[in-house]
């Protein structure tokens, strides 16, 4: 299969704060960080922008053509993450040409692999991509897949409560 084998991504939706909120919501708890950041995928900032999102390990990206027209909603998990997503899809040329920009959903990067997959199908449900944007296609999950999913996290620290009557805040000699 050669670089040259897929045609152009089809134009979705404008990616306005809508789009942008639906895509922040769609990671619930598993969010780092605050609302979508846009970064510039022109030519001459390109190389800066990867070099960025080489940082963010995991989360949903948003690719934008120069009309702020939806051209792919994705997921990165490690792996290089958001930064080697995106070189992936620059290995096809008309996705180089075409994506002018990228919002992105930092997720915290040790969330479970299945519930960043979650999110991505979520995201594209509320968007309301289904059968939009070409042969594209989202993981499918349901409302309760997916908020089973992105709520259960591995506790970091398990504590025992402090014993009734203790005041001192200290946990660390409680007895067992």
């Amino acid at each position: 299969m050669s670089v040259d084998c897929c045609a152009e991504p089809v134009a979705g939706l404008v990616a306005d704060a809508r789009v942008l909120r639906h895509a922040w919501t769609a990671l619930g708890p598993l969010r780092c960080g605050g609302w979508p950041a846009p970064y510039s995928l022109e030519p001459g900032r390109r190389a800066q922008t990867l070099a960025v999102l080489d940082e963010v390990l995991a989360g949903l990206y948003l690719a934008v053509d120069a009309d702020g027209r939806l051209r792919w909603l994705g997921k990165a998990h490690r792996g290089g993450g958001v930064g080697a997503r995106l070189r992936d899809h620059f290995r096809h040329p008309e996705r180089a040409r075409v994506y002018a920009g990228v919002f992105v959903v930092e997720a915290d990067p040790f969330s479970p692999p299945q519930a960043i997959k979650a999110a991505e199908g979520r995201a594209a449900d509320l968007i309301g991509l289904r059968g939009r944007m070409g042969p594209r296609t989202w993981p499918v999950v349901t409302q309760e897949q997916w908020l089973a999913l992105v709520t259960s996290r591995p506790a970091s620290r398990i504590v025992r409560p402090r014993p009734a009557g203790d005041d001192t805040g200290d946990r660390s000699t409680a007895p067992a």
